[in-house]
């Protein structure tokens, strides 16, 4: 949900320092840009998106990020009438919401799960991701529709285990509607890739007084139809080599995230963390019996950004927990940022429109899940 609603005056007032400084910053770097490692080879509109999100982000406060941002149901219908999309929102039990990107279908369906930190909404290119993927697909020869829905979830100062339980709640809305497991993939970017892997590990270890899981284990036939986590998140308040590696390139500078982090985690138990940094936290033998669930899994990332180690570390996690059944893939686009197949939704950076390498590893892998 969208906690908050008012700010300070001082506040206000060194938003709108912030806000009259950033066409400076992104006229300083497209001007720059050819001599700025972080935005070599990339194209302009790209060089000024990621300019005004990194300088935005780094300079304002969570409050001032939320309520400059806006409700999260504000923003998806604003983006719905952009698009000509008639809004469907379904109320799920508790707080969350689900919001469809599409026409709502039940015979296949992309559960879609928002990044930001667990402290910032949804926003125009998150909406788009989805439905852009989607156009790929249906240009394609014998292609089959699919739905695609959003949860809009509770933010920060609601702590852990809110939002878990929240998407756990939501998913047995959608699959009591009729939509079959099998024909249900899940994708997240960064904070909700790290949603999705908390409910993966309450699936596998159930959290006391959150709403079971509904995903039930099955056959290799009817088991969840996939898994995409997308510059997954799970280092929080615990910087990586990565950070200090890739800290100057990506579009989200490190400091921030490790804040977020910091905030996220603030008054949770450290007997908490296995569901919320696995691979920092848990056993190694956390995702084991993970395949009785799904049978697939595509994690990217970019080589550029501050969590590939969360990415590597991920996929050395889960690759070798079964023999047979099991496909495991990472891809990591090379000179990528931080969820760079989000900004490829509205700013590609190739000619014509064309979605970049990573967003079209992604578009596939969800075409062979949906049976394209």
């Amino acid at each position: 949900m969208h906690p908050t609603t008012q700010i300070s005056l001082s506040e206000k007032l060194s938003l709108a320092g912030v806000v009259l400084a950033i066409p400076f910053r992104i006229l300083a770097s497209v001007v720059l840009s050819p001599l700025l490692k972080q935005y070599k080879k990339k194209r302009l509109n790209r060089v000024a998106v990621e300019a005004f999100t990194r300088f935005f982000i780094k300079h304002l406060s969570t409050r001032q990020l939320q309520w400059a941002g806006g409700k999260s149901l504000e923003i998806y219908k604003a983006w719905a009438k952009s698009k000509n999309v008639q809004p469907i929102v379904e109320e799920v039990e508790g707080k969350a919401k689900l919001v469809w990107l599409t026409e709502k279908r039940t015979d296949r369906v992309l559960f879609y799960v928002h990044g930001g930190g667990y402290m910032i909404t949804i926003n125009d290119n998150m909406c788009s991701f989805g439905p852009r993927m989607q156009q790929e697909l249906l240009r394609r020869d014998r292609a089959n529709n699919f739905g695609i829905v959003a949860l809009i979830y509770s933010l920060h100062p609601a702590k852990f285990p809110t939002q878990l339980d929240e998407l756990s709640r939501a998913l047995s809305h959608l699959l009591s509607s009729g939509v079959k497991q099998e024909n249900l993939i899940l994708i997240g970017d960064s904070a909700g890739a790290n949603l999705i892997l908390q409910l993966l590990g309450h699936t596998l270890h159930p959290f006391e007084g959150v709403a079971p899981s509904p995903l039930q284990r099955g056959e290799s036939s009817n088991r969840l139809g996939g898994v995409c986590l997308v510059s997954p998140w799970l280092s929080l308040d615990t910087p990586t080599q990565s950070y200090t590696l890739n800290g100057d390139y990506d579009v989200v500078d490190p400091q921030t995230m490790i804040s977020w982090g910091k905030a996220y985690l603030e008054g949770v138990p450290q007997s908490h963390l296995p569901w919320i940094k696995p691979i920092y936290s848990g056993p190694d033998s956390w995702f084991t019996g993970l395949n009785g669930y799904t049978g697939r899994v595509l994690i990217t990332a970019g080589g550029k950004e501050n969590l590939l180690d969360d990415s590597t570390g991920l996929y050395i996690a889960l690759k070798d927990i079964a023999k047979s059944n099991w496909d495991v893939q990472l891809d990591v686009e090379e000179d990528g940022i931080h969820e760079d197949p989000i900004f490829d939704a509205n700013f590609t950076q190739k000619r014509g429109g064309q979605l970049g390498n990573a967003t079209m590893k992604i578009v596939n892998w969800i075409g062979e899940g949906l049976r394209f």
